[in-house]
């Protein structure tokens, strides 16, 4: 199978869009931007500060992920490549 580019972006909404982890994952990030915020009102500035400097590694850690499982599935499915070869 040869190696092609696959957009992260992409991954990502395929990924959320045909698989439960991938809608529990993205769903979980809304924790790191509405937690914050709800610790600030509650006056825990530091936890706030805290979640809030995960949030970024949590979403490259999603975009990874979504990239492994297209890569997965298209290693498993090889009739599939056409659909993501003309989304690239």
């Amino acid at each position: 199978m040869s190696e092609f580019e696959i957009s992260s972006l992409e991954a990502n909404r395929w990924w959320e869009k045909n698989s439960v982890m991938g809608v529990l994952l993205n769903r979980l990030m809304l924790v790191f931007i509405l937690g914050p915020i709800a610790l600030v009102f509650r006056h825990f500035y530091i936890a706030s500060l805290i979640v809030f400097a995960f949030m970024v590694p949590y979403g490259l850690l999603v975009r990874y992920l979504a990239v492994r499982a297209v890569r997965q599935y298209v290693s498993a499915h090889p009739e599939a490549i056409e659909e993501f070869m003309r989304k690239a």
